[in-house]
């Protein structure tokens, strides 16, 4: 077919496919989409293809033949149309299984974490730099001592 730009709404050819645990072995399915259709309704669309709520839904673009998942984009933009995510004839949707809330609880606690760490770091740091002033205090003070 002829390349066109996602200019003036067309119609772009979205392959969708399920990796959610219950619906994975069901095949993609190509469908030709109004570019400006939000994501919120391509989810809904999942929803009737492969039945996993809406809520649940994790949707990633990426190009056909990509075979590393980490380069798949997240569509994270409900309100967003999927031409913004999608912007190629060979792309396709992955449709992926995550719990929202328990995503926000794992980011929240590994922020947490993270903080702690460093707070955890910075203290052993200053008490080591106490304990090092400390030695070459002594220590200039033994090198004075000889001096006189």
């Amino acid at each position: 077919g002829e390349v066109r730009g996602g200019v003036g709404g067309g119609l772009i050819e979205v392959t969708i496919r399920s990796m959610a645990a219950e619906s994975s072995h069901k095949d993609a399915i190509s469908r030709k989409l109004p570019g400006s259709m939000t994501v919120a309704n391509l989810k809904r669309m999942c929803h009737q293809l492969y039945g996993l709520e809406v809520a649940k839904q994790r949707l990633f673009c990426r190009l056909v033949g990509e075979t590393d998942v980490w380069d798949a984009e997240p569509m994270e933009d409900d309100l967003k149309p999927i031409e913004h995510y999608v912007t190629s004839q060979e792309s396709e949707v992955l449709m992926q299984e995550g719990d929202a809330e328990k995503e926000k609880d794992k980011e929240e606690r590994l922020r947490l974490k993270m903080e702690a760490e460093e707070k955890e770091n910075a203290r052993m740091e200053a008490m080591g730099s106490v304990q090092r002033s400390d030695v070459m205090a002594a220590k200039s003070a033994a090198t004075a001592a000889s001096v006189l």
